[in-house]
């Protein structure tokens, strides 16, 4: 005579395991999800970065195509401030310039269409740039140029030396 004996399903999970599993699951994706607002954060702070660090450039740039004599009356401009902008040109028209692409009209700055035409189609950044020059020597200029952001927790500052050769 067989025997038959009755064996229990011992394939699948538990309740419990399944339970556990998923607190498991659970655990790892909130998690993950509480890194990207960081990563999106750290995102959008470089792009500011990117922002000041082209923008100081530029007037760097402007700086060094402008007559060496004029390059001083930069000195304490802010483009935050109308009542530092240098009395004439060609210093006064890149200063006006900047203002226009760093922080745009306001403060005591407009800007007249034919200087809107010229400048382009620009979004300014909503920051401010200061310029400080020095004359370590006659034929030497020293200008350094800082550049904020708003929301961004540090500014960019950026110099470069300005040569007389002749």
């Amino acid at each position: 005579m067989m025997r038959r004996t009755l064996r229990a399903d011992v394939r699948g999970f538990t309740l419990a395991e399944v339970i556990v599993a998923s607190m498991v699951l659970l655990i790892a994706l909130l998690v993950i999800a509480t890194m990207f607002p960081m990563g999106h954060q750290q995102v959008v702070d470089a792009g500011r970065m990117t922002l000041a660090v082209t923008a100081a450039r530029q007037v760097l740039e402007d700086i060094g195509a402008l007559p060496f004599d004029s390059v001083v009356n930069l000195n304490g401009y802010t483009t935050a401030n109308a009542a530092t902008l240098p009395a004439g040109n060609p210093e006064l028209a890149a200063a006006r310039r900047w203002r226009y692409m760093v922080g745009g009209a306001g403060g005591g700055f407009t800007f007249t269409s034919a200087e809107m035409t010229q400048y382009g189609n620009v979004t300014p950044i909503g920051g401010t740039a200061t310029i400080q020059v020095t004359s370590p020597s006659t034929t030497l200029r020293q200008a350094t140029v800082t550049v904020t952001v708003p929301g961004l927790t540090s500014s960019v500052q950026l110099t470069t030396m300005i040569v007389r050769m002749f």
